[in-house]
């Protein structure tokens, strides 16, 4: 009887164990913006995790600033429009790359630098992707998905 009581110790041990290893969620990239209105990932955080969740707060009125590490000659670039799920809360106002410095080799990588102004109070989700635009299904490619709350 007792060699039965720790079979099924042992077995309900293992099976949580089991359990717990196959449910284990992927890492949060920790993302922690200087303002809550702007975040910047560099290019080098991109490889360990191509697919990154940000949390974004802003005012009605107020800018909201996307910085992420950027290299075109490598054939990948973001995408210039971000998709937007309500543009009736927040639009994009701009986007630029900007480029290393001149006394940078070529192949240095740069940052794209999005714009958006917060229309009306709300949570818009807005989607943001580094691909190779001319192949459809790139497999290799990086996005960025942005919950942001409008007060």
């Amino acid at each position: 009887m007792k060699r039965v009581k720790w079979f099924l110790v042992l077995l309900l041990v293992g099976i949580l164990l089991f359990v717990c290893g196959c449910t284990e969620e992927p890492p949060v990239i920790p993302v922690t913006p200087t303002q809550y209105s702007s975040i910047s990932i560099p290019i080098e955080e991109f490889p360990n995790h191509p697919h990154i969740d940000v949390v974004m707060n802003a005012v009605v009125g107020e800018e909201l600033t996307v910085t992420l590490g950027s290299n075109p000659t490598t054939g990948f670039q973001w995408l210039e429009e971000a998709e937007i799920s309500d543009e009736s809360i927040i639009k994009q106002v701009s986007h630029e790359f900007v480029g290393p410095g001149i006394d940078q080799p070529p192949g240095t990588s740069g940052e794209d630098v999005w714009t958006f102004e917060a229309l009306k109070k709300g949570t818009v989700t807005t989607f943001l992707e580094y691909s190779r635009p001319w192949i459809e299904e790139d497999v290799n490619h990086w996005t960025v998905t942005i919950t942001t709350t409008i007060q």
